[in-house]
């Protein structure tokens, strides 16, 4: 069942709805105040709501609950919640536990949602836990139970702090994200020691995160960070050359301002060899590529820089053999040396079947790659 636009809608009596419903979308009822409106006298628990798999709602400003109590019970067979876009909801599942069958969460633009629920329970099926834009502080307690957990996406929650220290598992966990959160400061302890994680990214949170004293995980194909340089500072001292199966690497220089080399030429860095897409941006001090840290990187395809305005020169010609694609964008002095008719620098990239300059392509007539 899909409603949409429907003004008068307030809340749902509690037999109200079809009992065998599986699937209901909710969307642009603005005054929707609840899911269901639980009524004083009624001790009996109704089954309305027990086949329920799949709820969905979106752009609801004035919903503050899914139910006018917080008992009522949503749990039995829910496996698909999402709710977006609705700014009173304060109350998800503080009064009842936490729908065991749930699989998917996604909780988005919920400003004064702080809280899921107390705890995870042990039998949880949640599989994937997507929070953004909204006024989560923490997550509950339990993620340690949660067996069937593959990955955690946290955007745009400016109140969100740390984590629980309860540990997460790691036999299905593979992707943990932490992205525009600027008051988190403090990654869980046990990433390190998660082999099943493949893709880390940690972004424009506090400038104080760092990473453990242990490492980083050692199994990652995926790595992103940026406007953190103590992760940076961990990564190159640590030897990111030993995260043997990475694949994809991406770095932001925001805080970094003493880099004048990628890799570091003074401490040696390397970079490992199974690389193949390289993204660097807002370095404001970087000035040229350490071209031995490039050395076997054979699989390398992609190599875009974006915002480093003081990089003169890139690695040598030898170490761009397999490149296919090279992206250049904010980089005024590295694209006056790419030039085709007089750059220092354009006989290490000519062999490159496409290069893309501040959105123009050399050769000319190749069709535009999407900006990355």
């Amino acid at each position: 069942m899909e409603i949409d636009n429907c003004r008068s809608l307030v809340s749902f009596a509690e037999n109200d709805l079809p009992p065998n419903l599986k699937k209901l979308r909710i969307r642009d009822c603005e005054n929707l105040e609840y899911l269901v409106d639980e009524k004083e006298d009624n001790k009996c628990m109704s089954n309305t709501l027990c086949l329920l798999e799949v709820l969905e709602i979106f752009f609801c400003p004035s919903l503050t609950s899914l139910s006018s109590k917080g008992q009522k019970n949503i749990r039995n067979q829910l496996q698909f919640l999402q709710i977006t876009g609705c700014s009173k909801l304060s109350c998800l599942f503080s009064n009842t536990n936490f729908p065991i069958t749930l699989k998917l969460l996604i909780i988005g633009g919920c400003p004064e949602l702080e809280y899921i629920a107390q705890e995870f329970e042990e039998t949880a099926c949640l599989e994937s836990i997507q929070i953004f834009r909204s006024g989560i502080k923490s997550l509950p307690r339990g993620l340690d139970k949660l067996i069937h957990l593959q990955e955690i996406l946290l955007d745009s929650c400016s109140s969100l702090v740390s984590f629980e220290e309860s540990g997460l598992l790691t036999t299905s966990f593979r992707a943990f994200v932490v992205d525009g959160c600027g008051n988190f400061g403090a990654l869980p302890k046990c990433v390190v020691s998660i082999t099943s994680l493949r893709e880390l990214r940690v972004r424009n949170c506090s400038a104080d995160i760092s990473f453990t004293s242990e490492g980083f995980p050692a199994n990652l194909t995926s790595l992103a960070i940026s406007n953190a340089p103590k992760i940076y500072r961990s990564l190159a001292e640590w030897g990111l050359n030993r995260l043997t199966s990475l694949q994809e690497l991406a770095i932001g220089g925001g805080g970094c301002s003493n880099v004048v080399s990628f890799p570091e030429e003074g401490i040696g860095m390397m970079l490992p060899p199974s690389l193949t897409c390289i993204t660097l941006f807002g370095f404001e001090n970087l000035e040229f590529m350490f071209s031995e840290g490039f050395q076997e990187l054979a699989s390398l395809k992609e190599l875009v820089i974006v915002n480093c305005p003081k990089l003169k020169s890139l690695p040598e010609k030898d170490m761009l053999c397999s490149l296919g694609y090279l992206y250049i964008s904010s980089c005024p002095l590295l694209k006056e040396e790419c030039s085709s008719d007089k750059g220092r620098e354009w006989s290490k990239i000519s062999h490159i079947p496409l290069v893309q300059i501040d959105f123009k392509c050399h050769p000319e007539g190749i069709r535009l790659k999407d900006e990355p």
